[in-house]
């Protein structure tokens, strides 16, 4: 068999990315009016951005201070924007938009403004209430309390010295990590005689002392082995042997003939 030339090879093919070198090694000029220009970027991005910007302004001077209403020009003011811009009607678009995700409650009644928290708490009597009308005895976190109710922790407390909530509180700084509602009736005072009894109680220090100790008063501790019970097997009845046929007017056994000898065996 013949074999190939080299000219008779097909050319290599052209590299995927286009190279800025010609072939001799002389660097290429990009095309005039190129620029550098992102043709996907959209014309009204920075727009965007700056609306988005000056809206996370506005719900961060809201956050400062979530038990006052604000109007809409007090906000434009603090922002310093024109009330004529047409900034200032995209923002308003925003602020009246009824989006449960927002960050803004609006008042249509006062036609004001403040800040919306996860949860709508912002004092002792409105977290009580929360609590006693929930349907759930589920704990509410104090880091979401947080977020509408900036002394928290302080009025927090007051309400744990009157027993009207349980807290529980972190182990380094001993903030309040969660609370629940209190009935303060149903707690009772125990009798100092029975928690000194209780106090006396020594539990073995060691593991295996315990275990002893367990044994010895004739309990099971939790650490024993597991042991298999075999189970026996169920006892199947014997069927009786049925008897050749039905026994019919035994009611007349004083009458009838008994040809009960003549049954075959």
């Amino acid at each position: 068999m013949a074999s190939l030339k080299a000219s008779s090879l097909a050319p290599n093919a052209p590299s995927p990315t286009p190279s800025n070198t010609s072939a001799n090694g002389t660097k290429r000029k990009r095309p005039e009016g190129s620029g550098g220009v992102v043709f996907s970027q959209p014309k009204d991005t920075a727009m965007r951005n700056h609306e988005m910007t000056q809206l996370t302004y506005a719900i961060e001077h809201l956050q400062e201070k979530p038990d006052m209403w604000f109007t809409f020009k007090e906000i434009m003011d603090y922002l310093n924007i024109n009330t004529n811009d047409g900034l200032c009607k995209r923002l308003k678009t925003y602020f009246d938009h009824n989006n449960p995700s927002s960050k803004i409650e609006y008042d249509p009644a006062t036609k004001k403004y403040r800040y919306k928290p996860k949860y709508n708490i912002r004092n002792n009597a409105e977290l009580r209430q929360y609590l006693q009308n929930q349907k759930s005895a589920q704990g509410l976190s104090v880091k979401d309390l947080k977020d509408g109710w900036p002394t928290v922790q302080d009025d927090l407390r007051i309400l744990e010295q009157r027993k009207q909530i349980l807290v529980r509180h972190n182990t380094k700084d001993m903030n309040a990590r969660t609370v629940w509602d209190n009935d303060p009736t149903l707690m009772h005072v125990v009798d100092p005689e029975f928690k000194n009894e209780w106090h006396q109680i020594m539990i073995p220090a060691g593991q295996d002392d315990l275990r002893k100790t367990l044994l010895a008063a004739g309990l099971k501790p939790s650490s024993a082995p597991r042991v298999a019970t075999t189970s026996k097997p169920k006892e199947t009845k014997r069927k009786s042997a049925r008897r050749g046929g039905k026994q019919t007017n035994t009611h007349m056994g004083g009458i009838l003939k008994d040809f009960s000898h003549l049954r075959r065996k």
